[in-house]
């Protein structure tokens, strides 16, 4: 009788070894690399602090083109209806955004993605840029002087529209 009471043993501490790796492999999957159009190498990581989630970002300019720059995120993604179901595709488009950026630790504009955009999410739920020097080293990036904030498209297209919306725009401008 006491070895199917250890074979049950076993098997269930062989369940949760399988458990402690699912859950090595996810935060493995909780960093990575981008490039921005500049051809800054960025590198990214998640973190929870104190019932937010911080992205820290740590950015080098092409050879030869200054200093590298750090800097942090934070904002409270769970707070997101969908974030709970989906929140593998929220980090993609928030990651998407920060690339198609040309300086990610230089523009301050909050973070969002169209899944808990503006009126789908409460504000918290955004990612905002944390004031002064994000960890790791670098000076503070410069105030960023009149730079365009990015697609018109997001300016003024809703979110439901946003791709037929762009291409009339994008047709506008030429």
């Amino acid at each position: 009788m006491s070895l199917p009471l250890a074979l049950l043993a076993l098997a269930a501490l062989g369940a949760a070894a399988a458990g402690g790796a699912g859950r090595e492999a996810e935060a493995a999957a909780q960093a990575g690399r981008f490039s921005t159009p500049e051809q800054h190498r960025c590198s990214w990581e998640l973190r929870s602090a104190a019932g937010a989630t911080e992205l820290r970002l740590s950015c080098r300019p092409p050879a030869g083109g200054g200093a590298a720059r750090s800097c942090a995120y934070r904002g409270e993604p769970r707070r997101c209806p969908a974030y709970g179901a989906r929140s593998r595709q929220f980090w993609r488009q928030i990651l998407g955004r920060l690339r198609r950026r040309r300086h990610p630790c230089a523009q301050a504009g909050p973070l969002s993605a169209r899944l808990c955009g503006p009126g789908r999410a409460p504000p918290e739920a955004q990612l905002r840029l944390l004031p002064g020097p994000g960890p790791g080293p670098g000076p503070s990036p410069p105030a960023a002087a009149a730079e365009p904030t990015g697609d018109p498209a997001e300016a003024y297209c809703a979110e439901r529209w946003h791709s037929l919306c762009s291409f009339f725009v994008g047709f506008w401008e030429g």
